[in-house]
Formats: C-alpha cells, sequence, structure tokens
C-alpha cells in the first residue's frame, strides 16, 4: 500500500472509531460493544501499520 493510501485509511479508521465512540454509551463505559470492537481494533491495526512505516 502507497503511504497516502495507508496514511487515509489510518485517518479513516480513526473517524469511524471516534463517530462510534462519541454515540455508543457502552464504548463510552470503557466496555466495547461487539461493533465498537471491530471499529476500534480496525484503529488500532491501522495506527500500528502507519506506526511501522513512519
Amino acid at each position: 500500500m502507497e503511504r497516502d493510501e495507508q496514511f487515509i485509511a489510518y485517518m479513516k479508521a480513526f473517524e469511524a472509531s471516534t463517530r462510534h465512540l462519541g454515540g455508543c454509551a457502552a464504548c463510552q463505559a470503557e466496555v466495547s460493544c461487539e461493533t465498537g470492537e471491530t471499529v476500534h481494533a480496525d484503529f488500532i491495526a491501522q495506527q500500528d501499520a502507519w506506526n511501522a512505516r513512519t
């Protein structure tokens, strides 16, 4: 994946994670819901991939 594409994927995952967190009571209580687990795991994976490249 090109650097720009990877950064965009990382930022989209960040946006999805923060959007979900903002509207999910379970995730705000530090107990991820089923959807939140998937969304937050994708963000962490994208962040790790980005950090590994920089």
